[in-house]
């Protein structure tokens, strides 16, 4: 067993143990902190110094020409010599291995101390990477709007309130532009004027609508021939209830006498004459033969059968004839005289003996055969007895000579008549009743009850009812039109309600406008409308009047369009009566209803005239008595179709009768000449706002500028310029900078450092005027002769000779040397386009303000009386009102003249500033105008005025000191575009690239490109102190404020951005 002993020697040394260790562990630790403390000081510092040393490397030339600081273009090249940079100073405060040897040697043997040089910081790159990466901001580059306003502010911080001093902002705030409060103003009474020309316009339309309408039923109705009224409607359904009768005769007619009877032929006995036939004994077949002395004799054979011949020929006339008489008197068709229809019983008995029996025909041929033969026997008695000859030869030639005259005489004569002879009882009548109805078959000759015929009264009819429906027609047609218009002149009376309601309409909005306008215009515009609500023509010509015409006029057209229409359904057959205008078109038409079959079976004269009755109810439309043919004509006022303006019994439309009252006599020739004018006018007023718009860019040998840093494309065009424009003159004439201070000062930096497109006309113009030049003397023809003297100074360098006129703040002379797209700069800020295109655009929009300007200014100076000018143009609107007896009031004349003189000043505005001249803001007074027209007479009109105002355009002058320049509305336009952040950003963009371009042609460099120009770098480096004594994580959250993602407590990052 041991024995427990207590020892207490070595405590001390324990102790001791236990104490060091923390104590030392305590004591690395902080060595270790300190090195990691100091080194973070040093590497700030290296950081700095390396980020200092690359902005050395800034672009000398764009501070010199733009006054803007930013990297060279090649700046990356000079990153790994910053980053070197940071390394050498972090390693040996950048001293070489043989300067640190040196330098050690030195302090050594100033200490007396043998030991080496020890790194006791020992700072390394956290990885195997660099020390250090530095480079530039993303998108911190001129490129960038923002860095490019920002550099812009900073320079014009001090510079834009020198440069101020002369330009528009200052002019405008110190009150030295001339008739702003007028210009101002302006915008109230701008919709003062248009409401009045929004009215005139409406009054000039609801008077030439209202004339045309008026016109069209005067001339095509009211006074046509014969004249409208409702006696013209009952002539002719009183007419066409004739022409009814008469259809219904000729359609008994047709019945009785025409339908069936075309192939009718005068009836003709058989007849047969002995003169017809020339035998004698010559012949061959009248002797048997003829002796040598010339004898000639007859045998008994020969005259036997001959004898024979005439017997058999006697046989069959007398059969013929018989057969004749009971085919005609047994055809079914009885005769009786008063009842049976002579026509139709002819018809039967032609049918019957001209049939297939071919009864008169073989009675005709038997009655000639007779004749004949009996010829022959004639002439054989002639001969001498021959041989043979029959007993009593002599005394049966005698009866049978007796037996063919008694037949020749009765039968074959047309003289011979025997009423107890069924025959000649039939032939008779046969003869006569085709004699007599010869006439009565043929439509051209079959006389009716007036006395035409069935061919004349078909084509009378039908001609009649033409002419009545033609007349009808084109009264409906023009009431018609007068209703629903023609598509041209002749507007419809709905489009006539619209007139007379936009009248009224504008009118009101016209007074009211001018009531709240505030202004001495709006009051009297306001005094004048309310003369215009009182006016007759407001009275008179309204919705309400017109609907009144409206009405009546479609009741008249509904009264003549029904008889129309009863004229068209008038058919006869299922055929317009109209359309039939012959006797074949007539019975065609019957035939729908008729048929000869139905005709041939009733031969009496009531059975036919019941059929035709029958059938012509069928066939005749409208059918039944006299209400069922003729329409009853309404005879109340509203229906009268009589608008007789002299018959004051006539209850006529009130508008129609103010509309006569008003237009009665005028003339149309002075109407079209109106037209004309007004339309060569607005021509005019055309082509001088094209030649306006449309300048010439001078600096044709400009570059066009590439948008390469303006992304945006937004361009200056707002949709009212005028509105736009007078807010920034308002906020600057009262001094309101606060929200536009940094736009004033880029407007300021590109008016100030940018050409455009009259810089040359306007420098010269100020050095003129600064040299005591009479400006007042210039004028289109001298300007320019006057401006070449200023050449010299214009271009030289000197900055005592031409001072802030075509040099740059940063006094470099603004040139096409120095300038690629010298003269047209400022416009491709504004519309980013071509130079020639975005110069067009300028004056375009100059010409748009002017315009409305000069047209409130022309409103102001020449509606009344009290210019001369205005005295003139009331004066040509009065004749031109009298004259067209107020289809054209004088309010569109006045209306016509004042954009015509608007259009001549404002193009005359432009040549002054496309001169370089000062142009008034505002035409305060008449005598402020250069187009000007004094009276010469009413018969100069329209045309007259416009020929002064050529003249007068021709030669412009200097007549404004104290105007605004081309350039002023340039810069007017830049403030009022950097008022819309869209579009500024997209105009600071493009005068980077007008910075761009203009560096590149200055710099030689065609690849000089400004987001090339950095604003802004970073440093980034991420370090390592090596412990000296102990490597523990327990200090790795420890940063100081420092970004750092270290995996234990002696590794961090260094981050830094510095900028020019």
């Amino acid at each position: 067993m041991f024995k427990y002993t207590k020892k207490e020697k070595g405590a001390v040394s324990v102790f001791l143990v236990i104490i060091l260790v923390p104590c030392m562990l305590v004591a690395s630790i902080f060595v270790d902190v300190g090195r990691v403390s100091l080194s973070k000081s040093a590497a700030e510092s290296a950081s700095d110094l390396a980020l200092n040393s690359l902005m050395t490397n800034y672009d000398f030339d764009l501070n010199d020409w733009y006054g803007m600081v930013a990297s060279c273009q090649n700046i990356d090249e000079f990153y790994e010599a910053s980053e070197k940079c940071f390394e050498s100073a972090l390693k040996s405060q950048n001293l070489s291995d043989d300067e640190i040897t040196t330098l050690l040697g030195s302090f050594k043997s100033m200490i007396g101390d043998t030991a080496d040089a020890v790194d006791y910081l020992q700072v390394t790159p956290a990885s195997d990477d660099n020390f250090a990466t530095i480079g530039a901001m993303e998108g911190a580059n001129l490129a960038n709007s923002t860095m490019l306003k920002s550099q812009i502010v900073d320079f014009m911080k001090y510079r834009a309130p020198l440069a101020a001093c002369e330009n528009i902002v200052d002019r405008l705030r110190s009150g030295k532009v001339d008739g702003v409060e007028d210009m101002m103003d302006s915008d109230k009474n701008e919709p003062v004027v248009k409401a009045k020309q929004h009215f005139c316009e409406a009054e000039s339309t609801l008077m030439r609508d209202s004339y045309y309408t008026y016109k069209q039923l005067r001339d095509k109705y009211s006074h046509g021939e014969p004249e409208p009224t409702n006696a013209l409607l009952n002539e002719c359904l009183t007419a066409m209830l004739i022409h009814r009768e008469m259809y219904r005769e000729m359609n008994t007619y047709l019945v009785t006498n025409l339908y069936n009877t075309e192939d009718l032929h005068i009836f003709n006995r058989a007849t047969a004459r002995y003169d017809d036939y020339s035998y004698d004994k010559s012949n061959s077949e009248c002797h048997s033969r003829i002796e040598d002395d010339g004898t000639y004799y007859i045998d008994g054979d020969k005259l036997s059968g001959q004898f024979d011949d005439v017997k058999d020929a006697i046989a069959d006339f007398n059969e013929a004839k018989d057969n004749f008489t009971e085919a005609v008197n047994g055809n079914g068709v009885t005769y009786t005289a008063g009842t049976t229809n002579d026509i139709q019983y002819w018809k039967h008995a032609q049918d019957t003996y001209d049939g297939s029996g071919k009864y008169r025909e073989n009675l005709n041929k038997a009655a000639t055969e007779v004749i004949k033969q009996y010829c022959i026997l004639e002439a054989m008695m002639d001969c001498e007895p021959g041989t043979g000859l029959p007993d009593n030869y002599s005394d049966t030639y005698e009866d049978l000579k007796t037996k063919v005259i008694n037949i020749r005489s009765k039968y074959l004569d047309t003289s011979s008549h025997d009423s107890s002879d069924s025959y000649l009882v039939l032939v008779d009548r046969l003869e006569k009743i085709s004699a007599d109805n010869i006439y009565n078959i043929e439509p051209d000759s079959l006389t009716l009850s007036d006395g035409k015929t069935v061919t004349t009264e078909i084509a009378d009819i039908s001609s009649d009812l033409i002419g009545r429906r033609t007349i009808l027609k084109e009264y409906s047609d023009a009431i018609n039109i007068a209703i629903y218009g023609d598509g041209d002149d002749i507007k419809s009376l709905e489009t006539l309600k619209k007139d007379a309601s936009e009248y009224s309409t504008e009118l009101s909005k016209w007074r009211n406008t001018a009531n709240g306008s505030g202004t001495q215009m709006g009051k009297d515009d306001k005094a004048e409308a309310d003369e215009k609500l009182s006016s007759e023509e407001a009275g008179n010509i309204t919705e309400e009047s017109i609907c009144v015409l409206e009405t009546r006029l479609k009741n008249i057209k509904s009264q003549i369009d029904s008889v129309i229409e009863a004229i068209d359904n008038f058919t006869y057959g299922g055929k317009n009566v109209m359309l039939i205008t012959d006797f074949s078109t007539f019975k065609s038409a019957a035939s729908s209803e008729m048929s000869e079959s139905e005709i041939n079976s009733r031969p009496t004269q009531s059975e036919l005239e019941s059929y035709a009755t029958g059938a012509f109810e069928n066939l005749f439309k409208p059918s039944g008595g006299r209400d069922d043919v003729i329409m009853e004509i309404n005879t109340d006022d509203d229906y009268n179709l009589q608008l007789n303006l002299e018959d004051e019994t006539v209850n006529v439309p009130g508008v129609y009768l103010f509309w006569n009252s008003k237009f009665q006599g005028a003339s149309e020739d002075d109407i079209d000449k109106f037209d004309n004018d007004r339309g060569n006018a607005e021509d005019k007023a055309e082509k001088l706002e094209n030649s306006a718009k449309n300048k010439e860019n001078p600096h044709k040998d400009s570059q066009d500028i590439t948008a390469e840093i303006d992304t945006i494309k937004e361009y200056f065009g707002m949709s009212s310029v005028l509105t736009g424009l007078l807010g920034v003159i308002g906020n600057i004439v009262d001094g309101e900078f606060d929200d536009i201070r940094d736009k004033l000062y880029i407007s300021t930096y590109m008016l100030e450092m940018f050409s455009y497109s009259t810089m040359d006309n306007e420098g010269r113009y100020r050095m003129l005027k600064k040299s005591g030049y009479d400006m007042s003397s210039l004028c289109k023809s001298n300007y320019e002769t006057a401006y070449n003297t200023m050449n010299d100074k214009w271009n030289s360098e000197e900055i005592k000779d031409n001072y802030n006129s075509n040099k740059t703040l940063t006094n470099k002379l603004m040139n096409s040397e120095n300038n690629a797209a010298y003269g047209c700069e400022l416009e491709y800020i504004l519309y980013g386009g071509t130079n020639d295109d975005n110069v067009k655009s300028a004056y375009g929009q100059i010409y748009e303000i002017r315009y409305i300007l000069n047209l409130v200014s022309a409103f102001q100076n020449f509606w009344g009386w009290d210019s001369k000018t205005g005295t003139a143009f009331n004066t040509v609107a009065q004749a031109i009102q009298d004259v067209t007896m107020g289809v054209v009031p004088a309010a569109i004349v006045k209306v016509v003249l004042i954009a015509l003189i608007t259009a001549f000043e404002t193009c005359n505005d432009s040549n002054r500033l496309e001169a370089g001249f000062p142009v008034e803001i505002y035409k305060v007074k008449a005598t402020d105008w250069q187009i000007s027209f004094e009276f010469g007479g009413s018969g100069d009109g329209i045309s007259g005025v416009q020929d002064t105002f050529t003249e007068k355009i021709g030669n412009f002058t200097n007549s404004c000191e104290n105007g605004i320049t081309y350039s002023d509305y340039l810069c007017l336009f830049i403030l009022c575009g950097m008022q819309d952040n869209k579009l500024a950003e997209s105009m600071t963009l493009r005068c980077g690239d007008l910075i761009q371009t203009n560096m590149g042609k200055v710099t030689g460099s065609d690849s000089y490109k400004l987001e090339n120009s950095k604003t802004y770098f970073t440093f980034e480096s991420t370090l390592r102190v090596d412990p000296l004594l102990i490597t523990l994580p327990i200090f790795s959250g420890y940063n100081d404020g420092y970004d750092s993602t270290s995996t234990d407590w002696c590794t961090y990052k260094v981050k830094k951005t510095r900028g020019y």
